[in-house]
């Protein structure tokens, strides 16, 4: 939630934000990205988003809101599940989060319970907006 919000926050109204998912079967890991092309961000603070209350732009707090804990939120979280986060660029310009987590090492389908699923339909335009404070 915190990256897709970070990515609403950066990204023009009508810039698109990806959503893939894979696996690294060599790694047994799979991923998750969130995908921007908003403004991005600068190489020099790549490895300083992710620490509490951390801010790129503290002029801009009034603007976009935020206190600096989203990412080390998830950075946090993805630590105790023994994933990894990091972020790149993306071609063309933008932000690119990528969230890996270890797999299961047992695989028995067997053993797993599995659901059909359906692509989700678009909200109404009213309901995407963030609700007032």
């Amino acid at each position: 939630t915190n990256l897709i919000g970070n990515a609403r926050r950066f990204t023009a109204e009508d810039s698109p934000i990806e959503l893939r998912i894979g696996v690294d079967a060599a790694a047994q890991s799979g991923w998750i990205e969130i995908v921007d092309h908003g403004e991005g961000v600068p190489d020099q603070i790549k490895d300083k988003i992710f620490q509490r209350f951390w801010r790129a732009d503290t002029s801009r707090t009034r603007e976009t809101g935020g206190s600096g804990l989203g990412l080390s939120i998830v950075a946090s979280i993805v630590e105790s599940l023994h994933g990894s986060v990091r972020v790149m660029d993306t071609p063309g310009g933008g932000a690119t989060f990528r969230v890996g987590f270890p797999l299961a090492r047992h695989l028995d389908p067997a053993d797993h319970a599995f659901l059909e699923t359906q692509p989700l339909d678009r909200l109404p335009s009213d309901l995407r907006s963030d609700p007032p404070a």
